[in-house]
């Protein structure tokens, strides 16, 4: 009898990136025979879109742990943000494209740990299937969950992180579900639509404790809307994330305007990200140049740290 795998990702909240893929992976390995399930017990944020979550692709909220699961962590690597039923000694593969924890999964699962740099994680899904030539398995909501993690996880192909093997995983997916080409525009929409019908959970709800590094602030919270103008003077950012702590700083990017604002409201971190963006605060607000992610500042300032 097959033991029973559980596909799962982190404890506070997953994106969309988290949910495509613990489906798709736990198909994926049904297909090969295992006897495996997507499992969260997280909240899901705003990038799972009301049309997305209606689609008969999903994930199991209510399982039951027997004990004798093993498990597939997918889109985190750092021990303390995984969903709550996992269990360290029973983890049997790692699936991650956020830096930190290489050494530490590959001491621990050897050739079984895939920490690499890619925009997303459902890109390295889709290259399981097409490495083993189980495209054809690909159902036509599944390529749209994983359509919508790539754009989300890559702001429509156009972050830094985004590699050729996401916008080759991008294409291949978009023929396979036969949607338009508007998809992307429709999709991020769509999302802020959700964020703003309760801001004060999806700032919550995307907001990450426990940031690695001596640069940032613990506390760092992103939003990915299409125009950002509604929100950037909104004091709910502010009260949201004070009371995480009075150290935080917030992402805000604006897709239509391709670019990032940086928001805090405390001299210590403003100082820290000024230096790190060689930038500076017009009283909270800090205007990039161009669009950034969470990961990509963490990995900015990981490395600045090194090169001290």
């Amino acid at each position: 009898m097959n033991e029973k795998i559980i596909v799962t990702s982190g404890n506070r909240y997953i994106d969309i990136d988290a949910y495509a893929s613990c489906i798709a992976y736990a198909n994926f390995l049904r297909l090969k025979g295992k006897d495996a399930i997507a499992v969260s017990t997280a909240n899901l944020n705003e990038s799972v879109t009301n049309s997305l979550f209606d689609l008969p692709e999903k994930l199991e909220t209510n399982y039951k742990l027997t004990g004798e699961e093993k498990f597939i962590v997918l889109d985190v690597s750092n021990k303390d943000f995984f969903d709550n039923i996992v269990k360290e000694d029973k983890i049997i593969e790692i699936l991650d494209h956020h830096y930190g924890y290489e050494e530490y999964w590959k001491q621990k699962l050897n050739e079984n740990s895939h920490i690499e740099s890619l925009g997303s994680i459902a890109t390295f899904i889709y290259e399981i299937y097409e490495k083993e030539n189980m495209l054809d398995q690909i159902s036509v909501g599944m390529a749209k969950l994983l359509l919508a993690a790539i754009l989300d996880n890559t702001l429509n192909l156009k972050a830094k992180i985004t590699t050729e093997r996401d916008y080759y995983a991008y294409e291949q997916l978009l023929k396979i579900s036969n949607i338009g080409s508007d998809f992307a525009k429709i999709y991020f929409k769509e999302c802020q639509e959700k964020i703003f019908e309760d801001i004060e959970e999806s700032i919550k709800n995307d907001t990450k404790i426990g940031v690695e590094g001596r640069i940032l602030p613990d506390v760092f919270g992103q939003l990915l809307l299409w125009n950002a103008k509604d929100i950037l003077n909104n004091d709910t950012v502010h009260k949201v994330l004070n009371e995480f702590d009075i150290e935080w700083m917030m992402n805000i990017i604006s897709l239509e305007e391709g670019i990032s604002y940086i928001i805090s409201e405390n001299e210590k971190v403003k100082k820290n990200l000024e230096e790190l963006f060689s930038n500076k605060f017009d009283k909270n607000i800090m205007k990039l140049d161009q669009i950034w992610l969470r990961k990509e500042i963490i990995k900015e300032a990981l490395e600045k740290e090194l090169d001290k």
